[in-house]
């Protein structure tokens, strides 16, 4: 088999593929990531596999995305709702107006409040 018939065969597969994931609704996303943030990525890969083999980088990904999803109703029950509006934190009054409906004002949890929604866990250096 020459090597444009190969090529073209390829092209093919990966376009086949490719509707394959639209129809199924899947999204390729790009990530850059520094130096930095590769070796904690790997080491999330590592160590959430133990002791089979280690995840791949778009299973660490996937599977902290659903981690993360997994604490919002925890995390907005111990926000609770702004003293100021009475709406659920952390949208607050940001849902009844762009950028909040009290936003500058000193009682507004936009404004005070709204420097860390997950407190950094204990000894865990950032």
């Amino acid at each position: 088999m020459n090597e444009e018939r190969k090529r073209k065969q390829a092209a093919v597969r990966a376009k086949r593929l490719r509707d394959k994931r639209k129809t199924n609704g899947n999204n390729d996303i790009r990530v850059t990531l520094s130096p930095d943030e590769i070796t904690k990525l790997y080491e999330v890969c590592q160590f959430f596999a133990y002791p089979s083999e280690p995840y791949t980088q778009v299973e660490a990904l996937q599977s902290l995305i659903h981690r993360v999803h997994a604490e919002i109703p925890k995390i907005e029950s111990d926000l609770g709702c702004c003293g100021k509006c009475g709406e659920q934190l952390p949208q607050g009054c940001a849902k009844l107006r762009q950028g909040g409906l009290f936003n500058g004002d000193a009682m507004c949890w936009h404004t005070t409040n709204r420097v860390r929604i997950m407190p950094p866990a204990k000894g865990v250096a950032q």
